[in-house]
């Protein structure tokens, strides 16, 4: 019995990971207002889980000024003549609520509602900058191939190699076997990617330190949320991706990954 529950609960991660990663790449091919909406879309839902995982830890987050602050930061490019007088127009806010709310809200629950959209929105960011890129679906794939190499290799790499923990405090299934194979196939598919993707002459050698920053800073994004998770004492951020969780839980890669290779791609490219 539990053997045919694993079996359909790994049957419904792969069919939601195709029809999910099917569906992601046909927005962001698309572009233009479409590939704009799904970052907002995604930006919302992960900064609610966010708030979600708050409250359960026993947190009376106030939200409104959060998801203002997740719009601004999140097109503080676009519209960077609001970013001041929107962020004063919070400061304002949170300072006549904490006022009026004394002794109900705490500093701990000010900081963690403009920390969580500061973190989302302004990361998120980078994917809506790279979205105005002349060849943006193809950085933008090679943000999404950085990523899924390096959760792939960590899991593959892990189920079969991993011995010693890298972090058991945070994350008790990670290992240094699947750390290094996440490492491995990270630089391996940045290297196929730039044999098969015509994009700008770059050398092997930034292509080795991009595999290899990209994927650092998305190992560390998922251990970032694994603690996250384990200090709010929840499983998965959400529910909302059958078989997968949350949005933070498929995303918190993501979110480190992107503005490596926008910056990689504005500078060394």
């Amino acid at each position: 019995m539990a053997t045919d529950r694993m079996k359909n609960m790994f049957k419904t991660r792969v069919l939601s990971a195709v029809i999910g990663a099917a569906f992601l790449l046909g927005v962001l091919f698309v572009g233009g207002i479409y590939g704009i909406a799904f970052f907002v879309i995604l930006a919302v839902t992960a900064l609610y889980e966010f708030f979600n995982m708050m409250k359960k830890r026993g947190f009376n987050i106030p939200t409104l000024p959060g998801y203002f602050l997740l719009l601004l930061l999140l097109f503080a490019h676009v519209y960077p003549q609001y970013l001041l007088p929107g962020i004063f127009s919070i400061i304002i806010y949170i300072v006549i609520y904490s006022v009026l709310r004394y002794p109900k809200i705490s500093i701990i629950e000010i900081s963690l509602s403009l920390f969580g959209p500061s973190y989302i929105g302004f990361l998120l960011n980078f994917a809506l900058r790279i979205m105005e890129f002349d060849q943006a679906f193809l950085v933008m794939l090679l943000v999404l191939v950085l990523t899924w190499s390096s959760d792939i290799g960590g899991y593959l790499f892990g189920r079969v190699w991993g011995k010693h923990k890298l972090v058991p405090i945070l994350s008790p299934a990670k290992t240094w076997e699947g750390a290094l194979g996440s490492l491995v196939l990270s630089i391996t598919a940045a290297l196929l990617f730039f044999q098969i993707v015509e994009m700008r002459n770059i050398s092997y050698a930034y292509v080795l330190l991009l595999g290899i920053a990209a994927n650092i800073m998305g190992q560390f994004g998922d251990l970032f949320m694994s603690s996250l998770k384990r200090y709010s004492g929840v499983k998965d951020s959400g529910n909302i991706i059958p078989g997968h969780g949350g949005v933070l839980d498929r995303f918190d890669s993501f979110l480190l990954v992107a503005p490596v290779v926008y910056y990689f791609h504005l500078y060394l490219f």
